[in-house]
């Protein structure tokens, strides 16, 4: 898992490992400890950096549409 402050928001990216050794990312975004949105998969990634980062990216990108 990643976690970065993005905007006065909490953002977390996520990775589960597949049985084909790639990684499902997802992202949440949280404010004051309550999580506002949490991400359907985002996709397979070859390693858990890369998905992580994505559900990151995901997480900023839910932010900016809000603002």
């Amino acid at each position: 898992m990643g976690i970065e402050s993005y905007k006065d928001y909490t953002v977390r990216g996520f990775a589960k490992q597949l049985a084909d050794g790639s990684f499902e990312a997802f992202g949440t975004v949280q404010k004051d400890h309550l999580v506002l949105e949490a991400s359907e998969p985002l996709g397979s990634y070859a390693t858990f950096n890369l998905a992580v980062a994505a559900g990151i990216a995901w997480a900023k990108a839910w932010i900016e549409d809000q603002l």
